[in-house]
């Protein structure tokens, strides 16, 4: 979900200002009481470099996410991390089309000027995706879990994917409800017209905010960080023992193989690697914004300019999440934007082998990350 500067700056009667932007519904940010044309200035100076950023986010995710949707939806032979990569896409797409694409038009025209039922529609949806965001992360970590520690369960609940999906978005959409109640289009102190908070002063947002950011993004993380603990200790564990029950049949005299159906295939451990650097993406951008917005809500940030400065970038950095996992996808699996060139590779290589290592390579290989 992007987070962007608003199109306002403090008023001419030197009250504090409020942030109005498409991802600041959950993290307000107030400006201390200057000159209208320091900020005026300043703001308008930055006015066309932002246009094109958000331009340049919203082509980069469209295109790429789009990629990777009809990538994955070509393939003949789907499996569950595929169907992952599929909800992450189809999170990130409606994330620029309901968030970057908002907020560029916003920008072009100022006040809100959509009736008041569509804005509590587009806020509902805008933190829909900021929870989807997050708790597909955390379903596809449980996942890779089970397919590390438990691979017999793993193998017998072709469901678990679906379920936990739904889990996610059901989670997602039930949480979001009390955006319906508290957004609404209403005319500011500084005579702009947006679709903003409605309770009676800004002392709503600090409990407001930290019941949000626990939701989104401190409890999932704890979660997300204990599986991945869990999982790369399972991993070092099951590599440890079949390393020492290699060396112990080559000390025996028997043939030294490293065939073992106990060990990890490299398409798992391909698969949680790029579980881990999507998750390490998603925190890189997110946690930024949400601790500088924690910080600034409990008043813990100086009233300086630089502080002004700072909001500027990190509340755009958000925005790159959506942008950055296509190129993702496409670094860990030639097969997600080249699938015809992946499989003319690997039936080249396998023409080269003999018949009982193609075998092994299908034992061990068994298509799990794309």
């Amino acid at each position: 979900m992007p987070a962007n500067l608003t199109e306002g700056f403090p008023p001419s009667n030197g009250t504090v200002q409020t942030l109005d932007s498409p991802t600041a519904i959950c993290f307000p940010t107030t400006f201390p009481e200057v000159e209208e044309e320091k900020w005026g200035s300043f703001y308008y100076s930055l006015k066309t470099e932002q246009l094109i950023t958000l331009w340049v986010l919203f082509v980069v995710t469209i295109v790429g996410n789009a990629i990777v949707l009809f990538s994955t939806w070509r393939r003949k032979r789907k499996s569950r991390m595929t169907f992952f990569v599929t909800q992450l896409a189809v999170t990130d797409s409606f994330t620029g089309l309901v968030n970057i694409l908002t907020d560029i038009i916003w920008r072009f025209t100022g006040d809100f000027l959509a009736p008041d039922l569509v804005c509590r529609v587009v806020r509902y949806l805008q933190v829909v995706l900021l929870y989807a965001s997050t708790y597909v992360l955390v379903s596809l970590s449980i996942d890779r879990y089970h397919a590390i520690v438990y691979p017999m369960n793993f193998l017998q609940g072709e469901k678990q994917a679906k379920i936990l999906t739904v889990a996610a978005w059901s989670l997602s959409f039930l949480f979001s409800i009390p955006t319906l109640i508290i957004f609404g289009k209403r005319k500011l102190s500084n005579g702009e017209v947006q679709c903003w908070a409605l309770w009676p002063d800004d002392s709503y947002w600090t409990p407001y905010m930290t019941i949000v950011a626990f939701l989104v993004y401190f409890i999932p993380l704890a979660i997300i960080s204990v599986i991945y603990a869990i999982v790369i200790r399972t991993i070092w564990m099951k590599s440890k023992d079949h390393d020492e029950s290699v060396i112990s049949n080559c000390s025996d005299g028997k043939l030294c193989t490293s065939y073992n159906r106990g060990l990890i295939s490299k398409a798992k451990i391909k698969a949680i690697k790029y579980s881990m650097v999507i998750i390490l993406a998603f925190i890189c951008c997110w946690s930024p914004y949400f601790l500088f917005d924690m910080l600034d809500n409990f008043g813990l940030l100086p009233d300086t300019k630089e502080r002004f400065y700072a909001s500027v970038i990190i509340q755009n950095l958000p925005a790159l999440n959506s942008a950055i996992n296509p190129l993702i996808y496409c670094a860990f699996g030639s097969s997600v934007c080249f699938p015809c060139s992946e499989r003319r590779a690997r039936d080249s290589r396998m023409a080269g082998r003999e018949r009982t290592e193609r075998h092994e390579m299908q034992v061990l290989s068994k298509p799990e990350f794309i």
